[in-house]
């Protein structure tokens, strides 16, 4: 076990003991000279010296008895600290958590700290966010590296089958489908899909024409006479030069249908409850399928795996962007009053809600703390702490019960 208190920093209780205690010496001295002179001079500095005896040795025994036992005597209501450090223990942290750390305190200090403000000044000092967007990104890097994929996916799929549960997930779907198709977020993805179809269909109509010949000729006779290989290499060449016109041209009718059609879906999904049952089927039928269960492992595995990769770019765009978004909020916190009302609103929010369920834990963290200690070490660690202070008490006892005695002494000259 470490030392409870080290040499250079007992040295100032020391001095302050020596002192206290010299004091006493002198006046035990002074008393001892005393005898030795005669007239009235001699009988005030023997009761001066005396009450300073008198004084100083009170003062020194409550001094020690709150550590120990003067002297080793086995005296009651003596070595207070050692006998009663649990209990102590328990009443300076009830002390601490009802009247100090309380949500009223905590909540004013933070106002009068005008922490917000010191912080957003921080942010803004050079270099501080680019700092501060390094290690968000290694630290989340770090945290995404120990996440179990399996664990992941296994979570993902029992929440979506709880949630599904109490609720369908159609109308969910409808309403993102729904502000997707408005805001056109669907544009780029059908661009993409023009784009690829088209240079598909030109790249492989040969191995198409087979497949389209077969699904002709399976619609019976009749339909195998009147259309040709010719006619079907025209139908995929005229269906490529389609995809090629909408995807050059935004306002295409067909493009406009399929717009139109993807809010007919979406408010069927909101409003149909057939609709909206066979969506939640299919839902759980995927849940239950091992192989959309592994798509989706895989695709946990992608996911993490470029966020990481990301993260961990220290040039790239993704830290780029938490430094922005660092400085925005320092510029928000400065410039924009609302906006730092609503964050100090909850910054009491957070800190009322940790003092109002874990404030007791501080009072358990002491009690626990103390308990550990054995009864001489708390009473060193506790006369460490404010020992030195304590000896003042010596030094003012000596002093005043000169004076006390000086003054009795007069007061009795008086009054005889």
């Amino acid at each position: 076990m470490p030392p409870l208190l080290d040499e250079p920093a007992l040295g100032p209780l020391r001095r302050m003991k020596a002192l206290a205690t010299g004091l006493l010496v002198l006046a035990a001295a002074v008393y001892a000279l005393s005898f030795q002179l005669d007239g009235a001079l001699a009988s005030y500095v023997r009761a001066a010296s005396e009450a300073a005896m008198v004084g100083g040795l009170a003062d020194w025994f409550a001094v020690t008895a709150l550590f120990r036992r003067p002297l080793g005597l086995p005296i009651p209501h003596t070595g207070l600290v050692p006998r009663k450090k649990d209990e102590i223990a328990l009443k300076l942290g009830e002390f601490v958590t009802g009247h100090f750390l309380t949500r009223a305190v905590v909540v004013e200090q933070l106002h009068e700290a005008q922490l917000l403000q010191r912080t957003a000044a921080f942010l803004r000092e050079p270099g501080v966010a680019d700092r501060i967007s390094r290690e968000v990104a290694f630290n989340a890097s770090a945290l995404l590296g120990s996440l179990d994929e399996d664990a992941v996916v296994a979570s993902v799929v029992e929440l979506v089958r709880r949630d599904q549960a109490r609720r369908s997930y159609a109308p969910v779907l409808g309403k993102a489908l729904e502000r997707a198709a408005e805001g056109g977020a669907h544009r780029p993805l059908l661009d993409v899909v023009l784009s690829r179809g088209k240079s598909y269909l030109r790249a492989h109509r040969e191995e198409l024409l087979p497949q389209l010949r077969s699904f002709v000729d399976d619609r019976g006779w009749l339909a195998a006479l009147l259309v040709s290989d010719r006619r079907l290499r025209t139908v995929l060449v005229d269906l490529a030069s389609l995809l090629d016109e909408m995807e050059r041209n935004p306002r295409h009718r067909v493009r406009l249908w399929v717009e139109g059609l993807l809010h007919e879906i979406a408010r069927a999904l909101q409003d149909d409850r057939q609709v909206a049952a066979r969506v939640d089927e299919a839902v759980l039928q995927l849940l239950q399928d091992p192989a959309a269960l592994e798509q989706l492992h895989e695709l946990v595995h992608d996911a993490l795996l470029s966020v990481r990769e990301s993260l961990r770019d220290v040039d790239g765009d993704l830290q780029a962007r938490l430094s922005a978004l660092v400085l925005d909020l320092a510029d928000r916190l400065v410039g924009d009053l609302e906006f730092r009302q609503r964050v100090e609103r909850l910054a009491e929010s957070v800190v009322g809600h940790a003092v109002d369920n874990y404030g007791d834990e501080l009072t358990s963290l002491i009690r626990t703390q103390v308990a550990r200690w054995d009864a001489t070490s708390a009473s060193r660690r506790i006369e460490f702490a404010v020992g030195r202070d304590l000896q003042f008490i010596r030094l003012n006892g000596t002093a005043v019960g000169a004076l006390a005695g000086l003054a009795i002494h007069a007061a009795t000259d008086l009054l005889s």
